[in-house]
């Protein structure tokens, strides 16, 4: 009889666990979900954001086109002081998001910035792609959807490195593009 109620106690609990066990998270590609579960401001204003979504070729052209509409290009270097400015100014605006803010400006401002994706010597994009990983990874939970189908995105923010989208593209060799594809494939 103790076996018995040993074996069923361990069942239970066995049970119990799989009840509130999570989905393992695998690390890749972003889930497109993370846009519409985290209710982030816009950094860039719509207008501009307009008028440069169909300039050049490669989101490099289109980033740097907004920098440089945003004032945050002049001549072809990178104005630190006016986007730090600008972050200032919209930790302001949006004070739940200060701890992504302070996270851009020590990681995503400086001259040691790596590439963040396939494109090489384009700051504009590397501080972009920074800069939304910031967001990303340091909402706060209230910033977070409840809903079902925001759970999974959740834990892909709170256990993977977030890399563009290009990063996985077949033609990018493994480990090329920022680590990205070097990743483990779950946390």
């Amino acid at each position: 009889m103790f076996l018995f109620l040993v074996t069923l106690f361990c069942v239970g609990i066995k049970i119990n666990h799989a009840d509130i066990a999570v989905s393992p998270v695998r690390c890749g590609p972003m889930p497109r979900a993370i846009f519409s579960c985290l209710s982030m401001p816009k950094i860039v204003k719509p207008e501009i954001s307009e008028q440069c979504k169909n300039r050049g070729a490669t989101q490099c052209d289109r980033m740097t086109c907004i920098f440089e509409q945003s004032g945050w290009i002049v001549d072809n270097k990178l104005q630190e002081v006016k986007i730090r400015s600008f972050f200032d100014d919209f930790a302001k605006q949006h004070p739940s998001w200060s701890a992504a803010v302070n996270h851009v400006k020590s990681a995503c401002l400086g001259s040691s910035l790596p590439a963040q994706g396939i494109h090489l010597n384009c700051p504009a994009y590397d501080v972009m792609q920074c800069s939304l990983a910031s967001f990303i990874k340091n909402g706060l939970p209230s910033e977070w959807s409840t809903a079902s189908h925001c759970e999974y995105p959740r834990h892909f923010a709170a256990s993977c490195p977030v890399c563009p989208g290009d990063c996985f593209e077949p033609q990018i060799p493994t480990g090329s593009c920022n680590a990205c594809l070097a990743l483990p494939r779950s946390p």
